[in-house]
Order: C-alpha cells, then sequence, then structure tokens
C-alpha cells in the first residue's frame, strides 16, 4: 500500500429486519462521503437487489433532503455530525452530483 492510499474501518453490520440496517448503512455511506471518501470506493452490499435498491433510495432520500432547504441541510447535518451548521446545502448539493454520477 503507497503512502497515498488511506485506509478505513471495514463494518458489518447484522441484524434482524426492521432493527434499521438500512439507515445505518445509508448513515455510514453518507459519514464516509463527508470524510471525502469517493463514492466509488465505498461498497456496502446486502442479500437482495431490493435491499440494495432501499439503500441506494435511502442515500439519495436523505442527500436530496439535505440539498433541498437549509432545514434539510441543518437537519441532515445535526444527524451525521451532530451539528446543525457543520455542513450546509451546497455541501449536500455537492455529494448528491457525486452519488448519482458513481
Amino acid at each position: 500500500m503507497s503512502q497515498e492510499q488511506e485506509v478505513f474501518d471495514h463494518q458489518i453490520i447484522r441484524a434482524s429486519a426492521g432493527s434499521g440496517k438500512t439507515y445505518k448503512l445509508s448513515e455510514r455511506y453518507l459519514k464516509l462521503l463527508l470524510e471525502g471518501v469517493p463514492a466509488e470506493s465505498i461498497l456496502a452490499t446486502t442479500f437482495t437487489r431490493k435491499a440494495a435498491g432501499e439503500i441506494q433510495d435511502r442515500i439519495l432520500k436523505r442527500l436530496g433532503e439535505g440539498a433541498a432547504s437549509p432545514e434539510g441541510a441543518a437537519k441532515l447535518s445535526q444527524e451525521l455530525a451532530n451539528s446543525p451548521s457543520e455542513y450546509g446545502q451546497d455541501k449536500f448539493r455537492a455529494l448528491t452530483v457525486k452519488v448519482v454520477r458513481a
């Protein structure tokens, strides 16, 4: 591994249906994006296409809410960084573009 490469902790989330896995996976994905990890280098996997689609939908929905209004940005920033002013609407707009392009 070169000195330029960063190492990120891998995380496995195992839980029963309805326990919040999709929320936790989308939260982890969004936090990695905010840390500067390229979207194309993040792998979130599950056992069914339906569940994978739900994860993707949740990520895009949350980013869209953060990009749509200052209030949405403040809410998402609070959820992800415990600070309503840490990330603004422009940051979530830019991340939305990156995710859609990836």
